[in-house]
């Protein structure tokens, strides 16, 4: 097997051709496109795509060290992992050496690589729209009747209230995008985690983002206003089968509205009208996710690696905190996942 590592402004269009040829269902996120690596590269020296078998295969991944890499894009891509044939079969050990690190961390990695032996899973939640805003309203009357009805009943609420409920898609809008950003730090800091969205890199990406509205890949913003004020913004990825939600937030003043399921609602009905046939939430276990979804799609985590001490570690730590996540006593089984998410938030935001 054969491995050549560059950094993503060396990749040209026929490295491009090769790795948008190998985007399928369930392996065409965003995140997982040879635009995200350019974006990411331009923000990250340490930026790093591994080929595999002269195209057969693409990783992309951060060279934290010597001892350890992470995903391309950590902590703030939601998809990870190898793009390539679905029967390509990827030695561990081989890779690191390639990418000159004695591990790689990986989290959100859909399922069916042979690279690690997952150490747990999560599931992304994801919309099936059918093509098409009245399929999808129609299914989601009929699973969730009284959600529907809730939320129709606090829209109408909100126009009698506030006045004109207005929402719209793709906007241009910087001082929206701003107040967007503004409200999800402001939303972080209050709840004691750090404001991942005003690290320099990391805003440098999303800003870049914003900028590129392609249908192969780019940003896109979506705003809800009443009466002229804005209310709610989504910020969202896009392949061209994939809308990924991204950075929600809201006007708190708002909140017994849930402006945010309003606008998610109906940014999965546009995506419908578009013919873009996959909404992805992400993961994280939030109520307004189950309502909306259609099914989940399973990612897993763990370590990739060779014969290195560093490896040995890693799993080590991964093994310490499955075993007591077992433990009948819910707030000590949550310590360890709580302690090992923040370290690797730390060491993924440094740049």
């Amino acid at each position: 097997m054969r491995f050549k590592t560059v950094h993503p402004k060396e990749l040209g269009p026929a490295e491009f051709d090769r790795w948008r040829a190998h985007l399928r269902p369930g392996f065409d996120s965003p995140y997982l496109t040879p635009e995200w690596a350019r974006l990411i590269g331009q923000a990250r020296d340490d930026a790093r795509v591994c080929i595999i078998n002269d195209g057969g295969g693409f990783l992309g991944a951060q060279r934290l060290s010597r001892f350890a890499a992470m995903g391309l894009g950590a902590p703030i891509a939601d998809y990870q992992g190898i793009v390539g044939a679905p029967d390509l079969d990827v030695d561990a050990g081989a890779l690191c050496r390639a990418l000159k690190v004695g591990r790689l961390d990986l989290s959100h990695t859909p399922t069916g690589q042979t690279l690690f032996k997952a150490a747990g899973s999560e599931g992304s939640w994801i919309v099936a729209t059918d093509c098409s805003r009245d399929l999808y309203e129609a299914g989601l009357k009929a699973r969730r009747g009284e959600f529907v009805r809730q939320t129709d009943k606090k829209v109408r609420k909100l126009a009698r209230e506030r006045g004109h409920v207005e929402f719209r898609a793709q906007s241009t809008e910087r001082a929206d995008f701003e107040t967007l950003v503004q409200w999800k730090n402001t939303q972080l800091q209050r709840s004691g985690q750090p404001e991942i969205w005003a690290t320099p890199w990391v805003r440098q990406v999303i800003d870049a983002c914003f900028e590129q509205r392609d249908t192969q890949f780019g940003g896109a913003l979506f705003t809800m206003y009443a009466d002229g004020q804005l209310v709610a913004g989504a910020f969202c990825l896009r392949s061209p089968r994939v809308l990924h939600f991204w950075i929600v937030a809201h006007d708190s003043a708002f909140d017994s509205f849930s402006p945010g399921v309003q606008l998610a609602r109906w940014a999965i009905g546009w995506a419908g009208e578009q013919g873009i046939p996959e909404v992805d939430f992400g993961p994280g276990d939030y109520q307004f996710k189950r309502q909306l979804s259609t099914t989940q799609r399973m990612l897993e985590w763990g370590v990739a690696s060779g014969a290195s001490l560093s490896g040995v570690l890693r799993q080590s730590q991964h093994a310490l905190r499955a075993g007591i996540e077992r433990l009948p006593q819910p707030k000590l089984a949550a310590l360890p996942g709580k302690a090992m998410r923040r370290l690797d938030l730390m060491r993924a935001l440094a740049a």
